[in-house]
C-alpha cells in the first residue's frame, strides 16, 4: 500500500472552502486544479447535470486519469481509480481547524512493482506539483474570490521534461 498525503491550513472556515471543492476537476474556469497546465474534466450520463456531484455516477479526471465519485458530504471527497498495475482512491478531507480550515490530499493506492517504479520516478513528481499547485489556486481564490487564470506554481525541470514526454507518448 502506498500512501501520499498533502495538507494546507487556510484562514477560512470550511463552508468557504467547499463551493471551491465542489468545482474541482470540472474543467470550469472555477476549478482550482492546475487545468491550465494539465486538462481536467468532469462528466456525468445524459440528462444529469454535467457539473453535479453524484457518488456512484460522476466520472472525473486529468491527464489520462480517470475517477468515479465515490462520496462527497461536505467534509470527505472521495473518488476511485483503476488502472493497468495501480488501484485505490484520492481525496481531500475538510476540517475547521480554529476559525480557519485544514485541507488534507490523500492518495491511498496498490501498485504494482512496475507501477511502484513508474509512480516514484515518473507520477509522484508531477502529482506532488498538482496538489501544491491547486492548494495556490484555491489560496488565490478565497484571497481574491477568482480563480486564478494561470497556475503561477513553478514546476521542476525534470517535472516539466516529465510532462512533455507524457504528452508526446499520449498522441
Amino acid at each position: 500500500m502506498t500512501t501520499n498525503a498533502h495538507s494546507r491550513s487556510f484562514p477560512h472556515p470550511p463552508e468557504v472552502l467547499r463551493p471551491h471543492l465542489e468545482q474541482a476537476w470540472s474543467g470550469t474556469d472555477r476549478d482550482v486544479f492546475p487545468r491550465d497546465v494539465i486538462r481536467s474534466w468532469r462528466k456525468n450520463p445524459p440528462g444529469r447535470d454535467p457539473l453535479a456531484l453524484v457518488p456512484g455516477v460522476t466520472e472525473m479526471g486529468h491527464g489520462p486519469f480517470r475517477f468515479l465519485l465515490e462520496r462527497w458530504d461536505g467534509s470527505v471527497w472521495r473518488v476511485r481509480f483503476e488502472a493497468a498495475g495501480m488501484s485505490g482512491w484520492h481525496g481531500f478531507d475538510l476540517e475547521a481547524e480554529g476559525a480557519g480550515s485544514r485541507l488534507t490530499h490523500t492518495t491511498v493506492m496498490t501498485l504494482s512493482a512496475q507501477m511502484r517504479l513508474r509512480w516514484t520516478l515518473f507520477i509522484e513528481p508531477l502529482h506532488d506539483w498538482a496538489v501544491e499547485s491547486l492548494f495556490d489556486r484555491l489560496a488565490a481564490a478565497l484571497t481574491t474570490g477568482e480563480v486564478p487564470e494561470r497556475t503561477v506554481r513553478p514546476m521542476s525541470l525534470y517535472g516539466r521534461t516529465l510532462l512533455a514526454i507524457l504528452r508526446r507518448t499520449a498522441r
